[in-house]
Order: C-alpha cells, then sequence, then structure tokens
C-alpha cells in the first residue's frame, strides 16, 4: 500500500511538473512573438530598459518617442528561472518594443536593398559603427557618416602638407615671402585661396541646396561632391615647382566641393535621431572617429617622413596625398554606395521658377521666417553667431596656422605634422567632453565654453610665440593640444545644437541657410591676415585676429534665450516632418498600427512591413492567451 502511495504521488509531480513546463513554454512563445528578428527576448529586455532610461533633455523631444509600458522584473525573472510567474499587471506582455522610427531607420527600412555590399567587403564598415545610445543597435546611415567623415579627416589634413610646400614654392618663384607672385604675397598665396573657397561657396550654396531639396538627387550630389574631392586631392600628387599653381587651383576646386559635400552629409545628420541624447552621442562619436583615423594617417605620414633618409618636404606632400586619395575612394565609395539611401523631394518648385531662382528666393524667405517668427528666435541669433564661428571656414583657420607655422615658426612639412598629430590626438578627449557637457550644461552652454577656450588658448599663442625658435615650436605643440581639445569640444556641441533648435522637415533648407550665413563672413579671418600681412604687420596679429571672431560669435549666442524652451518651440515639428516623409516614402506611420522591428541588428536586418488587420488580431489573441494562461498559473 505504501509503495502504491508513493507510486500515484511521484505519477502526479511529474504530470503536474509536465504541465508547468508546457504552460512555461507556452508563456515564452507568447513573449517572443512581440520580439523583432532575429532579437532574443534577454535582447529585447534589454532594448526596452535601455529605450526607457530617461534622459537629460527627454522632456524636450518627448514628441518623438512612442512611451512604451513598464517591465515587470518578477514575471522576467520567473521565465528565465522556469518558476512559476505571479500576474501581470501590465496590458501588454514584455519584448514588444515601441518607438517611433526616426527618418534613416524608415530609409534604410524601406530600402530594395538592390545595392547590397558583397560578402568580402561587409568587414569594411565593422570598425566605423556607431551604437545607438539608448537602443544600442546599429544604424545604416550612421555608420555611413562615420565613414564620410573619417574620409574627410585625411583630406582635411592633407591641405596642410601640400599648403606648406606649396607657400615654400611660391616663395622660392617670387624671391621671398614678401615678394610678389601673381600679383599677392607668397606668403598669402594659402590664405587667398581660402578666401576665393569661401566667397565662390557662400553665393552659390543656395543654387546647391536648391537643387538638393527641390529634386530626389540628395543623394547623388553627395555621392558626385565626394567624387571630385577624390579626384582634386589625388591630382595634387603632381606637384613641384613647375605645377604648384595647378596645384593650387585644384586645392580651390577641392575645397569648395568639400564645402558642398559637408553641407549634403548635415542634411542627413538630423534624419538620424531626433532625441537630443542620441544625438549628442552621435555627433561626438563622429568627431571621435574623424579625428582618431586623421590621427593614424598623419601618424603614417610623420612616420615615413622621420624614419626614410632623403625623404623631403615634397615627398611628404605626395605621400600624404596618395594615402588620402586611397583612403577617400574606399571610404567614400562605400558608404555612398551601400548605406545612405535617397530621399524623397521635401518640395516642389513654383510654378514659374526655376532651380537657380528658387534657391535664392527660398533663402531669402527661410531668413524672413527664423528671422520674423518669435519661436525661431535661438536659431535666429544662433546663426548671426555662425558669421563669426569657424563653421564653415575651419579650412580658412587652418590656411592661416599652416601660413603661420610655415612662414613665421619656420617649421618644415613633417613638423606641422607633429603639430597637426598633437592636435587631432586632442580632439578625441575634446569630442567625448562635448559628449558630456552636452548632457551637463546643454548643448547651447557647452557651445559657448568651447569657443572662449578656444579663443582664449589662441590668443596666448599669439601672444607667447615670438619667433622660430627651439623654444617657440615646443610653445607651439602645447598650444596645439589644448586647442585640440576646444577644437573637439566645439564642433560636436555646435552641430548638436543647430539640430536640436531648428525645425524639422526642413533640414536642408535650414542647413543650407545655416552654411550660407557661415561663409558670409567665414571668408574674414582670412581677409583680415591676408591684409595684415599685405601690409607688413607680423603675422602674430593675423594670428590672434581669429580669437575676436571667436569671442565675437559667443557674444551674439547669449540672445538666443532658454535652450530648453528653444528645443520646446520646435518639437512640434518633429511628429509633422516624420508623418509627412512616411506619406511620401510609402510607409504611412500616421495610421496608428505599429511597425515590428524598429530596429537594425549586427547584421543590418530591418523589418518594418505594417501589419495587416488580421494580423493585428492574431498578435491579439496571442497577447490575451498569454496573459489567460499567465492568470491559470498564477491561480
Amino acid at each position: 500500500m505504501n509503495s502504491t502511495f508513493y507510486i500515484v504521488i511521484i505519477r502526479d509531480a511529474l504530470a503536474r511538473r509536465r504541465r508547468l513546463v508546457i504552460n512555461n513554454i507556452i508563456i515564452v512563445m507568447g513573449f517572443t512573438t512581440k520580439i523583432e528578428k532575429n532579437t532574443t527576448l534577454t535582447e529585447s529586455i534589454t532594448l526596452r530598459a535601455s529605450v526607457e532610461e530617461p534622459s537629460t533633455n527627454s522632456k524636450t523631444m518627448s514628441s518623438s518617442t512612442t512611451p512604451t509600458p513598464p517591465i515587470n522584473e518578477e514575471e522576467v525573472a520567473a521565465v528565465s528561472n522556469n518558476d512559476t510567474p505571479q500576474a501581470s499587471s501590465s496590458s501588454q506582455p514584455p519584448g514588444k518594443i515601441q518607438r517611433t522610427l526616426s527618418i534613416s531607420e524608415q530609409a534604410t527600412a524601406l530600402s530594395t536593398r538592390r545595392l547590397t555590399p558583397p560578402f568580402l567587403l561587409k568587414w569594411l564598415e565593422y570598425p566605423f559603427r556607431v551604437k545607438n545610445n539608448q537602443t544600442h543597435q546599429y544604424l545604416e546611415e550612421a555608420t555611413g557618416h562615420s565613414m564620410d567623415v573619417a574620409a574627410r579627416g585625411p583630406i582635411n589634413q592633407t591641405g596642410s602638407f601640400v599648403g606648406s610646400v606649396m607657400i615654400r614654392m611660391a616663395v622660392k618663384q617670387a624671391g621671398g615671402p614678401n615678394n610678389t607672385v601673381y600679383g599677392i604675397r607668397a606668403s598669402s598665396v594659402l590664405t587667398v585661396g581660402s578666401l576665393i573657397v569661401g566667397i565662390v561657396a557662400g553665393v552659390t550654396m543656395p543654387i546647391v541646396g536648391s537643387f538638393v531639396d527641390h529634386t530626389n538627387h540628395r543623394k547623388v550630389m553627395g555621392a558626385v561632391s565626394a567624387l571630385i574631392i577624390v579626384l582634386a586631392v589625388g591630382l595634387q600628387m603632381m606637384i613641384n615647382e613647375d605645377t604648384w599653381f595647378t596645384v593650387f587651383i585644384l586645392e580651390i576646386i577641392g575645397g569648395y566641393f568639400l564645402i558642398m559635400h559637408q553641407v549634403c552629409t548635415m542634411a542627413y545628420l538630423p534624419d538620424l535621431t531626433h532625441d537630443l541624447s542620441e544625438m549628442g552621442h552621435y555627433t561626438a562619436r563622429l568627431m571621435m572617429n574623424q579625428y582618431f583615423v586623421q590621427g593614424i594617417f598623419t601618424s603614417l605620414v610623420v612616420l615615413v617622413g622621420y624614419t626614410k633618409p632623403g625623404f623631403s618636404n615634397l615627398n611628404t606632400a605626395v605621400l600624404a596625398a596618395g594615402l588620402a586619395t586611397g583612403i577617400g575612394a574606399v571610404l567614400f565609395g562605400y558608404s555612398w554606395t551601400f548605406l545612405f539611401r535617397k530621399r524623397p523631394k521635401l518640395r516642389e518648385v513654383p510654378p514659374g521658377d526655376n532651380l537657380v531662382t528658387t534657391g535664392f528666393k527660398r533663402l531669402i524667405v527661410t531668413t524672413k521666417k527664423v528671422f520674423s517668427k518669435k519661436e525661431y528666435k535661438a536659431l535666429k541669433w544662433f546663426m548671426i553667431a555662425l558669421l563669426f564661428s569657424p563653421e564653415a571656414g575651419a579650412g580658412i583657420i587652418l590656411a592661416i596656422a599652416v601660413t603661420f607655422l610655415t612662414v613665421f615658426v619656420n617649421m618644415q612639412a613633417r613638423e606641422i605634422a607633429v603639430v597637426s598629430l598633437t592636435m587631432l590626438f586632442a580632439n578625441i578627449p575634446g569630442a567625448y567632453l562635448s559628449k558630456r557637457m552636452c548632457r551637463w550644461v546643454n548643448p547651447l552652454n557647452s557651445f559657448r565654453m568651447a569657443e572662449v577656450l578656444f579663443a582664449f588658448i589662441n590668443a596666448l599663442l599669439a601672444a607667447t610665440v615670438q619667433g622660430s625658435t627651439q623654444k617657440d615650436k615646443n610653445l607651439v605643440y602645447f598650444y596645439a593640444a589644448m586647442i585640440g581639445i576646444a577644437f573637439g569640444w566645439m564642433f560636436p556641441s555646435q552641430r548638436t545644437l543647430a539640430v536640436a533648435i531648428m525645425p524639422k522637415g526642413q533640414e536642408f533648407e535650414i542647413m543650407g541657410l545655416i552654411s550660407f550665413y557661415g561663409q558670409i563672413l567665414g571668408w574674414a579671418p582670412a581677409f583680415v591676415f591676408t591684409a595684415l600681412n599685405e601690409n607688413g604687420i607680423s603675422m602674430r596679429w593675423g594670428m590672434g585676429s581669429v580669437s575676436f571672431f571667436l569671442m565675437a560669435s559667443c557674444f551674439f549666442t547669449f540672445f538666443c534665450g532658454d535652450f530648453n524652451q528653444a528645443v520646446a518651440n520646435v518639437a512640434h515639428t518633429s511628429d509633422e516632418y516624420l508623418n509627412e516623409y512616411s506619406r511620401k516614402s510609402g510607409a504611412d506611420l500616421s495610421s496608428g498600427v505599429d511597425l515590428p522591428g524598429t530596429y537594425v541588428d549586427e547584421n543590418g536586418n530591418y523589418s518594418t512591413r505594417k501589419m495587416e488587420e488580421g494580423e493585428v488580431e492574431e498578435e491579439e489573441d496571442k497577447e490575451h492567451a498569454t496573459n489567460t494562461t499567465t492568470d491559470e498559473i498564477a491561480a
């Protein structure tokens, strides 16, 4: 009798255990039906937790993010340990991620993927991937931005090598730095070239903006400008005493299309996310990646220059141009072929107008709108501040610095490369500092602080570097590190600020306007430097004048008002832009139906197919069955 009793107990226990296991499997299946493709339950819960983690400025951007119910940690723990979970108070099981898709996420999801990188080339993008700091997922266009800025870094740096050699050849042809060649002092050649680029770009950018804004060719413009940049840099390898003026022309062409390309790329930047903390993370990481690649590039050039006997300034410039051409061809080619997506045109050309006239008319209309509407007060004063800030004029500051170091401090190309290298590696902690400061004190205050630091260090350099002794050169190296931190801090903060306070849906139009304002007086530092030099005034004064422009820019930012209020004034445009883009691209998100697969995984997989009515009902039935089963187990 006792043996029979124990057999019955064991049999009943096994039966209960089997039913419990089956029910737990049903629960897990119910949970996982809510999880996107290629995402495990644990990964999904992690994603939800990261999405719901509050950020410093989450209130200001709440309109672009759909809230998700809290995770029942006891229920999750019970599932993972095969214990009986308690009844969930949430009407929605864990694992379902609700988050409004950004424009870049929609564009990637809706892509036909006719141009997919071959398997053997896929590895190229892995070092440049940037994770979203909240979803912890990769986005293809974020990777594209990373590869693009990494290509621009060496190309920008090549200008210092080639520019230094170009000045020396002009001085040699003229017979001295104070003698004239082609009507200007030989020592002013580089800054005059930057002056030409700035003025021409300022006049023609409205036309470029109109062409991209009113056509479907934003991606084409970015790709074509990248191609011309690579060709212009590659042809600079032919520099010598007979061809330096031809290279000077190529430098102007490359500089112009670099500005055009930057405008095209910046138009894609706000599409990555409408969340301020995510944008601050992206801009900082992109700048860090650019400086890191640029630093490696410069290190290679310097290493070859110092280890190979008889390696002249000319050899250094040719090596730099060749390496930059190869890097640019690979990274530009991959990113603009496989990662950046097409965009529908934002608006039609008005009747009776054409792309040329429309560009200038839109510039006038947009300027009036920005300057007349109260909600755009911060954007108005920010653009006025850009008249003096070296955003688009960063290349002009590089031209001034190279001229100052070559002629006044008498540095060789390799020594200037060491200065650049010091700045570049200092840029990385500066970009990281920008990311932190944008959270701690908001992007507007972060931008101001970086400008003040930059102006102060530059003024010290102009005041204390008095000649070409070794002591002066050592001071230059020290100040290069400090300026590198300020430079790396300033630009990510400036980009984050621009994206935060501009109305959404007008990114290219506003970016074109910002670029235009940056070019209106972007050439002014080079003009002041050249004018002083042409009149025989010491280059120290010309170098110090850069601090005046930086402080003037900082002064005008104090009229922007409260940053949080400025963001709130344009917050409504985020949802409007998302819905408009979804309508034009064929993925209408305004219906209220969730799109599964909000995120892209490490393999670039997306799934944003809208669920049909029957599928929605099926999802609701599964959810109901899961909740019922949970209640039965709890009972």
